[in-house]
Order: C-alpha cells, then structure tokens, then sequence
C-alpha cells in the first residue's frame, strides 16, 4: 500500500487484513488533511476488492459525514440521527458482493448525542462481516461509550522529507515543492490541494508576508494593514466563513515561530486567535473581533 506517513499504521492494517484479524470499529484520530480518510478508503476498497476509483459506487461502501443546509448551502454543524438511522438501515441488510460491508463516519465528534447514542447500538450489535471506521480530529470528543467500542489509532503529521518525496513523485517543480512545505504543516492532504490550487498557494503566501508585517508593526499601524482583511468590495464586513481559514493559518504560523523560539508570546497569542474563532462563532461582529485580537500582537 503506498501510503504518505503513518505507515505503521498502514503496515498494521496489512497484516490485520491478510490475517483476518481486523477489529470491527476503528477510530482515525488526528488533524485534518494528514490521511486519515485516504487511509480508510484505501483500506475499504481492499476489504471489498474492489479498485479504489470504483469505490463509491460499490454497493457495500458507505459514507457518512455532515449534510448540506439547502437554504444556505453551508455544512451543517452536526451529524443527524436520521443519518445514522438511514446508515444502520443499510448496514443490516444483505451485502451485495464478497460478505463485507465497510462504512466511515468523517468527523464522528460532530455525533450530537442522539446520532452518537443511534450510532452506539450499532456498535453494540454490530452486523457480522461489517467494518466502521470512525474519523475524528479528536477522539476525545466522542461519546465515552463509543471511544470505549474502538481500537483508536492517532495519526501524527509527517515531515517535511516525506511530503518532498511525495510531491516529488507527483513531478512538481522544486521552486512550487519549496513553496509548499512550509505552508503544508506535515499533512499530505493540505500539500496537494496547495499544488492543485496555485490560487490558494499564492494567498497563503501573502498571508503568511501579512502576519510577519502586523507582528513587527506599531499597533496604530496594524488596522491599516488588516483594512482589506475586515472590508469585501462594497464595504462589507467579511463573514466567519472568510475569517476562518486566515486565523487557522495564523495559528499554524504561531506553532512554527514557538517550536523555533521557545517563545510563550506565541502560546498566548495561539490562546487569543482561538477565543477570536470562538468569539466569531458565536456571531459577535467580525471587524471588533479582529480588532481585539491585533491589540494582542
């Protein structure tokens, strides 16, 4: 199985599944994009023998995560009941193929408690030749009756090395490889959706050049250089949606510049970013928001 980082992990899940000895529910704990998800599907399709291109279109293979909003076309914030009603429907009737069925549950700590409960009696009489992979960027937010149904596995982020090789192998150009592994944070995923979309590359770049301007900048100066961040075209102030992936790439650059300095300004600077998302959250406006958070650089 050729498989970026974790391949202990994956090494594991060769051998459990040439010696039939796989458990029946798996949880994938670590942060997004480090493969966690790549990791179950490529063990799914194996489960069921089928190619993995054709995976979601085998009968037996069942995916499961938030649904829509269709009046705003947001992800809703949690998993329904109904989801994993219709899911264990599913996984009790017969399979169509080889005996097997395979089903993820993407961002299982989002099960409020009634869909987390309806999951949990599944769990608890699972049907026979049924595997359940449940990913999470943290294990701990699931229900204790389900964390204790689980042989959890916690994914680590890769380095630097591996995510070269690995882009190495996708032919990109060094002068892009450079670019892209120090904002790819050692998660495959986040690496490749940066090559795919120079778009994003080049914007995280220049957000990376903002921090480091408004980090040296006397603070009259900082709400000058946040004026395009706090206003879209029109005057308006952008939405927790557009905030949201700016302030988790300032947290990213925080982590870096504290793992490098041994600095405890960037462990409390991390703790403000974070109430800021929480605050922004809770639909506090998003201009004072931010504009709490640059009195504290």
């Amino acid at each position: 199985m050729r498989f970026i980082g974790n391949q202990k992990i994956a090494n594991f899940f060769d051998l459990a599944i040439k010696n039939g000895q796989l458990s029946q529910t798996c949880c994938f704990s670590g942060v997004g994009q480090v493969g966690k998800r790549t990791l179950a599907n490529f063990l799914a399709a194996k489960i069921l023998g089928v190619e993995l291109p054709k995976l979601n279109s085998s009968a037996d293979y069942h995916y499961l995560t938030r649904l829509e909003d269709e009046k705003t076309g947001k992800k809703k914030k949690e998993i329904a009941v109904e989801q994993v009603r219709e899911l264990k429907e599913k996984l009790y009737q017969r399979s169509w193929s080889n005996g097997f069925k395979v089903a993820i549950v993407d961002e299982a700590e989002l099960l409020n408690d009634e869909s987390g409960n309806a999951l949990l009696k599944v769990l608890e009489e699972p049907p026979q030749k049924c595997i359940i992979f449940l990913l999470t960027e943290n294990d701990e937010k699931l229900l204790p009756t389900i964390q204790s149904r689980c042989q959890t596995f916690q994914f680590s982020t890769v380095s630097d090395d591996e995510i070269k090789t690995f882009l190495e192998s996708l032919n990109v150009e060094t002068e892009i490889i450079k670019k892209v592994i120090g904002l790819s944070w050692g998660r495959p995923g986040r690496a490749k959706e940066l090559v795919e979309n120079p778009e994003l590359l080049e914007n995280c770049i220049a957000e990376k050049k903002r921090f480091e301007r408004i980090s040296a900048a006397p603070i009259y100066l900082r709400w000058k250089e946040m004026e395009d961040v706090l206003s879209e075209k029109g005057g308006q102030v952008k939405t927790k949606e557009t905030l949201d992936p700016i302030l988790d790439l300032w947290i990213m650059i925080c982590r870096e510049k504290m793992a490098a300095e041994n600095s405890p300004v960037y462990a409390a600077l991390i703790d403000s970013i974070s109430k800021i998302k929480n605050m922004l959250a809770a639909n506090v406006n998003p201009k004072l928001a931010i504009e709490e958070l640059l009195t504290k650089f």
